[in-house]
């Protein structure tokens, strides 16, 4: 997967959260308590963006059905209601280089 320069650090203040393309990936880019986490930028359970959604610590909240998960590792942590399981989030590695934000992303 190749790195691809997404964003200036000083873009991104602790609580930002953007779905931005990566490559040809559509990605969520967040900074979670000053650490920056790339995830797949849709719900799993319905395909919601989840930039629209609640970010509490390490956890964002998908606002259709309120499932989350958490940034660090894309692991569910709650459910829609009614739900036994949905497909965790994909994550991407961050590499910050000076003031540049990169992701390795699927080509």
């Amino acid at each position: 997967m190749p790195l691809v320069k997404v964003a200036k650090l000083d873009e991104f203040p602790p609580g930002t959260k953007k779905s931005i393309r990566a490559s040809k990936t559509r990605i969520l880019l967040v900074n979670a308590g000053g650490k920056i986490y790339a995830t797949q930028s849709l719900c799993t359970h319905l395909s919601n963006p989840l930039s629209t959604g609640k970010l509490q610590g390490n956890l964002i909240w998908c606002d259709k059905h309120w499932a989350s998960f958490d940034l660090r590792d894309g692991s569910v942590k709650d459910l829609p209601e009614g739900m036994t399981n949905i497909e965790p989030l994909k994550t991407y590695p961050v590499s910050i280089e000076g003031a540049d934000i990169f992701v390795d992303v699927p080509e």
